[in-house]
């Protein structure tokens, strides 16, 4: 049980004097906090930082040349599946796992923070309301186009919010780091008081009262390494009890340290902000370049390989805080390492590749339709021998086989398709993953960029489509007519067929008329519409010659020039090259149009012959009752009804699957690949000048080159000069300083290299790092040239090959009418044809839907190295959606690039660019440029070298520069600390060999 304390003899309790000198001093200090404190909130710091960070990116935008429309913000749009819609600052607790919350209430029988629940809970990381900011359709599907998926994919990508915060990011650094070279202040406020009892001296007790600021300081470094310290510190005492007296003490001082050797310089002092400084616009051309690949990988699926990436925070915090410019990679800050140029598109994934995907399953779907005319064809002709006397045992057995076959390739087809769409919603669902959306939303692709390839108009498939529909109804009810015929003995003894006269026989037939009436309308469709759009096809055609001329004669020089280069781009050797002559190109035009007139007038026969049949099954039913005998009548149903009927339902089926064959020819011939003709050397000096990634490969070079200097400082001595005073105050007066009262220190101090070690091994690290960073640069260059010379070699081969695939279509075209020929006569013939024609008709269809379907994966994958190497070449633009601007042509004449020498001469004098453009006049020459006019004795300007003889007639550096020993600010003049006055360095220029073969390639 607690008890009162007693009061102990000799010890007095503290007066009300103190406590009240308490409150007060409690009260003022609550005061000065809150005056201090007023503006810090959350929301104030985080708006200060997002203005300096902003405000940071968009210097280094200007900085970069960027011609950009789309600020770099983190900020994300409330429509944006990421959005937050909860305070910033003090967002609410997400769902915790239950077992793992239990220790935020009770951790080791502590009770833990009580308040962790006070900004509110929330049970989704997503926007809830991001789905009805969704442009669904009225069935609730969201329809994309490829510049609706790139909108909606930079609206709710979570990879393009993390690296433009990874940007956001960088600018922190930079801030951190120009803040440590700033002036810095430093203040704060204290007060205390202190009661003492009767034993302590001064006698019978006292209460001091002590309050004033606890320090205040500027600290300044400079450039050069030197660290200036100011402080002012003040204490008022008040002694309100015993002596009841008053005292203020005041000291300012200040400290100066300069460095001279060691951490001297501003080589040193400066590495860190200025690397900071490279890695923001490093990072600001690294994010202009990751969006220009975010297009391409949702266009084409190809991989982004940029990224912005910030090297500071070492420790969690903004800045380069750590960095020793050893390890971790600091030397080469801002580069993005070797292979210059990115995995190449073979097969297009992404939007194309949907896109693809969809036309092949409409292909697909159409060789499932030309099966089963098969199918149909060969049974019917099946269904014709049945009402025959066949020739041998083995013909109808033969044509039960075919019909089976043919039924078995339908089935495969079928099988084919079904595995088509499933890959297809399998991709579209990783396709909604890479836009940011989750798998559930439907989504439909619908873009009419590849309707040219479209060989087959839809009007065209769905008439096929439905006359099948007719020629399977109008089969089942033939089919149940043989099925109610008789087969018996004439007098003859010959076999013969005979049928009843009945009420279901008359429903037979009026059900055949009724399932032959949809054929009228198809018929005036084809002869209205279908015809006319091929027509229109024809046209198209006869405009686009000159062009599709034009590009096989270009590519015919092509392969002529390089058949038997060693070093060609794609040489073909003994390549027939028939395909390119382009022979009756200009004659095809008017043979289609023959053509189709001839289809023209079958179809309007076809219109009379289906008119006559109707009144012919009409008369055939009234007179059921006249025939003269059942044979008879039998007779006269089988070759009136059933067999007019299956042929004029056969030959309207040829007669629109030729159409479907002159509307592909005329689509096929007319498709023309969008003109990429420009050579490697071309395109790689065009990104050489335009590639972000380049240029930061160059910096992120030049990086490692500088951190030789400043690794080498730690061999150097330590000599210090310190400089430090004070003065203090005299009497109580806190202001009243006087030079008595101070004091004034002076020295130097100095350390011996004697230990250095590490040191010495951390200088030989960043030599060889250097070294590595060499090699890494010039197989960053090597990888830009593979790459170009791999994604212009793709584009030669898809040229090839797309005009071959014209020619496949049409022997494919070719082969399937041979085959609709030789069943035509086997009928006129009366015989049921060889036991492989289901197989040749399925190999022929399948030769029709293969070519198809290269020639579209050749223009697609086309398409998506025409995006690539726009990428590639550094001179994709975009619009301030994010959307590609198509360039057109690509020629080295359509082409400049976005930079030109904008990036090259900016920061630069005048001097400084005539420098440069003399040197890169050195055609392309490995130099060293040191401030000097003079050549080593060693090299002779002969006859034999132009190049050196120019060089020694018209020096770079004039006398004047070489007599002071400045040099450029991007020239070296030594490995160590600045070049001593009058210290002259030869020039020296190494002669590019003859037999070096990437002599001159720049």
């Amino acid at each position: 049980m607690l008890r009162p304390m007693k009061s102990t003899p000799g010890c007095t309790p503290l007066s009300r004097q103190f406590r009240a000198a308490v409150r007060g001093m409690a009260l003022f200090s609550v005061m000065a906090a809150g005056i201090v404190s007023t503006g810090c909130t959350r929301q104030k710091y985080r708006a200060k930082v997002d203005t300096e960070a902003y405000y940071l990116i968009d210097q280094k935008v200007a900085e970069s040349c960027e011609a950009t429309s789309l600020p770099y913000r983190i900020e994300i749009d409330p429509r944006s599946r990421m959005f937050d819609p909860f305070n910033p600052d003090r967002p609410p607790m997400p769902e915790d796992d239950p077992q793992s919350n239990r220790y935020m209430r009770m951790v080791d029988g502590k009770k833990g923070y009580p308040l962790w629940e006070a900004n509110g809970r929330t049970n989704t990381a997503e926007n809830p309301q991001w789905w009805s900011t969704l442009p669904l359709d009225s069935r609730g599907v969201l329809v994309l186009d490829m510049n609706e998926a790139v909108r909606t994919a930079l609206l709710h990508s979570s990879s393009y919010q993390r690296n433009m915060e990874e940007v956001y990011l960088s600018a922190l650094d930079v801030s951190s780091e120009r803040f440590l070279l700033d002036s810095q202040f430093f203040a704060g406020w204290g007060s205390s008081a202190a009661r003492s009892g009767s034993r302590v001296s001064p006698p019978n007790g006292s209460t001091l009262i002590t309050t004033g600021p606890t320090g205040v300081q500027m600290s300044k470094l400079s450039a050069s390494g030197a660290n200036l310290l100011v402080g002012f510190a003040n204490s008022m005492t008040w002694q309100l009890i015993g002596t009841d007296n008053y005292s203020s003490n005041s000291l300012l001082n200040f400290s100066l340290i300069q460095p001279l050797l060691r951490q001297g310089g501003r080589d040193v002092v400066l590495e860190r902000l200025t690397l900071a400084e490279r890695a923001l616009l490093a990072n600001v051309r690294a994010m202009e370049r990751y969006r220009r690949e975010f297009y391409v990988n949702i266009a084409t699926g190809r991989n982004t390989q940029t990224n912005p990436s910030r090297r500071g925070g070492v420790f969690g915090g903004a800045g380069f805080g750590g960095f020793t410019g050893l390890g971790g990679g600091f030397g080469t800050l801002g580069g993005s390492g070797g292979g210059g140029g990115g995995i190449q598109v073979q097969n297009a994934s992404g939007y194309l590749g949907l896109l693809q995907t969809q036309l092949s399953i409409l292909n697909a779907q159409e060789n499932v339709a030309q099966l089963t005319d098969v199918y149909l064809e060969l049974r019917d002709n099946y269904r014709e021998l049945l009402m025959t006397v066949p020739t041998t045992q083995s013909e109808i057995p033969t044509s039960q086989i075919q019909v089976a076959t043919a039924l078995q390739q339908v089935y495969s087809a079928q099988t084919s398709l079904i595995g088509l769409h499933a890959s297809y919603q399998s991709t579209l669902d990783s396709f909604k993953s890479d836009m940011g959306l989750p798998p559930y939303l439907c989504v439909e692709i619908r873009d009419p960029l590849l309707n040219r390839f479209k060989l087959i108009s839809q009007g065209m498939r769905d008439r096929r489509g439905e006359v099948g529909r007719v020629r399977i109804q109008v089969g089942e009810v033939n089919t149940a007519i043989l099925e109610m015929s008789q087969s018996a003995n004439a007098d003859t003894g010959q076999s013969v067929r005979s049928i009843e006269s009945s009420a279901e026989l008359v429903q037979m037939l009026a059900a055949v008329q009724r399932d032959l009436k949809p054929i009228e309308a198809i018929q005036r469709t084809i002869i209205d519409s279908d015809i006319a759009e091929i027509r229109d096809d024809i046209a198209i055609l006869r405009q686009a010659i000159p062009k599709r001329r034009s590009q096989l004669t270009r590519l015919l020089d092509s392969v002529t020039r390089e058949s038997d280069m060693v070093c060609a781009l794609l040489p073909t050797g003994t390549l027939n090259t028939s395909f390119l002559d382009g022979e009756g190109l200009e004659q095809l035009p008017d043979e289609l149009t023959a053509e189709l007139d001839r289809f023209e007038v079958k179809f309007k026969e076809q219109a009379e012959i289906l008119s006559e049949l109707f009144d012919s099954i009409d008369r055939v039913a009234k007179n059921l009752d006249k025939a003269a005998s059942p044979a008879a009548r039998f007779a006269e149903i089988s070759q009136i009804v059933i067999l007019n009927s299956q042929d004029l339902l056969a030959s309207i089926n040829e007669n629109l699957l030729g159409l479907q064959i002159v509307q592909a020819k005329a689509r096929t011939e007319a498709a023309l690949l969008p003109e990429v003709d420009i050579e490697p050397i071309e395109a790689v000096q065009i990104a050489r000048a335009n590639r972000r990634d380049w240029l930061n490969n160059r910096a992120s070079l030049v990086n490692s080159w500088r951190a030789i200097e400043v690794v080498a400082d730690n061999l150097e001595s330590v000599l210090n000069l310190t400089l430090a005073g004070d003065v203090r105050n005299v009497g109580d007066n806190p202001l009243a300083f006087h030079s008595t009262a101070g004091t004034l220190r002076a020295g130097v101090a100095w350390d011996a290299p004697i230990t250095r070690l590490q040191e010495r091994n951390n200088y030989r690290q960043v030599l060889i790092e250097y070294q590595r960073a060499k090699r890494t640069y010039y197989a960053f260059e090597d990888g830009v040239w593979r790459t170009m010379r791999t994604t212009l070699r793709t584009v030669r081969q898809n040229q090839l090959t797309f005009e071959i695939q014209r020619f496949a279509i049409q022997n494919a075209a070719l082969t399937i009418g041979l085959n609709q020929d030789r069943a035509r006569i086997n009928e006129v013939l009366g015989t049921s044809g060889p036991p492989t024609a289901a197989n040749d008709y399925a190999n022929a269809i399948n030769s029709l839907l293969n070519a198809q379907q290269a020639l579209i994966g050749t223009f697609v994958n086309f398409e998506s190295l025409r995006r690539s190497l726009d990428l590639d070449m550094g001179t994709m633009q975009l619009d301030a959606e994010g959307l590609w601007i198509d360039p057109g042509p690509i020629r080295s004449d359509t082409l400049g690039g976005s930079f030109g020498n904008a990036v090259m001469d900016f920061g630069l004098n005048e001097r400084e660019m005539e420098m440069r453009d003399r040197i890169e006049a050195l055609g392309g020459q490995p130099i060293e440029v040191a401030p000097s006019d003079r050549l080593p004795p060693s090299i002779d300007p002969g006859e034999d070298n132009p190049t050196l003889r120019a060089v020694a007639r018209d020096p770079i550096f004039s006398d004047a520069q070489a007599s002071t020993g400045i040099a450029p600010n991007f020239a070296s003049p030594t490995g160590g600390k600045a070049a001593p006055v009058g210290m002259a360095l030869p020039l020296q220029i190494l002669p590019a060999s003859n037999n070096n073969p990437l002599s001159g390639r720049y």
